[in-house]
């Protein structure tokens, strides 16, 4: 086989390794922002946010981020403490 041949079929092997379904992103991005207005949706409309605004999603997507930093920050630090950092004495 041609050395050429060679490089395109394993061109053509690594872009269909890369491919992607935009089918199944969408429908698992469209999960998750159900699942986001379920949970955070009634806890916006009772900070007084009217449902379906643009308001409303601002507030939900606001809420699931503070979440997920709130998630990332008790996974890296699971033993937090103010004296954890700093000396719980002062040297004198």
């Amino acid at each position: 086989m041609n050395t050429r041949a060679i490089y395109i079929l394993g061109l053509i092997a690594l872009l269909a390794g890369c491919a992607s379904n935009p089918l199944a992103e969408q429908s698992q991005a469209t999960k998750l922002m159900e699942y986001k207005i379920q949970v955070y949706g009634p806890a916006c409309e009772k900070l007084g946010f009217e449902k379906d605004t643009d308001k409303w999603r601002e507030c939900i997507q606001k809420e699931y981020e503070q979440i997920i930093i709130r998630r990332q920050y008790q996974w890296n630090h699971p033993y937090w403490s103010p004296y954890y950092v700093q000396p719980y004495y002062r040297p004198r």
